[in-house]
């Protein structure tokens, strides 16, 4: 009997079974399965999250740009993958046109407030445009989204004032502020310098 138990303590010692290694292979890849699939999700997170701080620092060049050379620059929205910014890139006070495309997989929606139904730019495109102010017209909710299931969408607020939002929710009715001075003189409160 003693040598029945060294016998099966040294089959016991030897190594896995056959059915030992299926298991622990398929663990390891339903693990591994588990984890791509979560990076993956992961990945197109940040894609759509730096999509729209991208957006966002473009709108406030913008709105920066437009107050600097007193009027004429703006962000184009016309696509679902896509949107041109128009300012004066290289400092020569022209503005030229430049196309930003988004991510692979990431497309562009907008609303117009307090409406809550979302607009495709491809086929009703919308301009957002500053004046020497820093001001738009109105308040424009764009939403950045990504085809892949369980990517939680993005929204940027452009407002009125020259705001700029990321990840916020705009409700109720939207009103743009009027300005107190619209009269601009340009020797008024001028000082020179000698």
């Amino acid at each position: 009997q003693l040598a029945d138990i060294q016998t099966i303590c040294a089959n016991n010692s030897a190594g896995f079974t056959i059915l030992e290694l299926v298991v622990l292979v398929t663990l390891i890849g339903i693990v591994s399965s588990i984890a791509f699939v979560s990076i993956q999700k992961s990945n197109k997170s940040l894609n759509v999250a730096g999509a729209t701080r991208t957006f966002s620092a473009y709108l406030e060049k913008a709105r920066l740009d437009s107050i600097r050379r007193h009027g004429a620059a703006s962000v184009v929205i016309d696509s679902t993958s896509s949107y041109t910014v128009n300012i004066d890139f290289n400092g020569t006070g022209t503005t030229i046109a430049r196309t930003i495309t988004l991510p692979a997989g990431t497309s562009l929606s907008y609303t117009l407030p307090p409406a809550t139904t979302s607009i495709n730019p491809s086929t009703t495109p919308i301009t957002i445009a500053y004046d020497w102010r820093g001001k738009s017209t109105n308040t424009v909710v764009l939403t950045l989204t990504d085809s892949t299931a369980g990517v939680t969408p993005s929204t940027l607020v452009a407002g009125p004032a020259g705001d700029i939002s990321v990840d916020t929710t705009v409700t109720g009715p939207v009103t743009t502020p009027t300005p107190r001075n619209t009269t601009v003189t340009t020797t008024t409160g001028i000082k020179t310098m000698r």
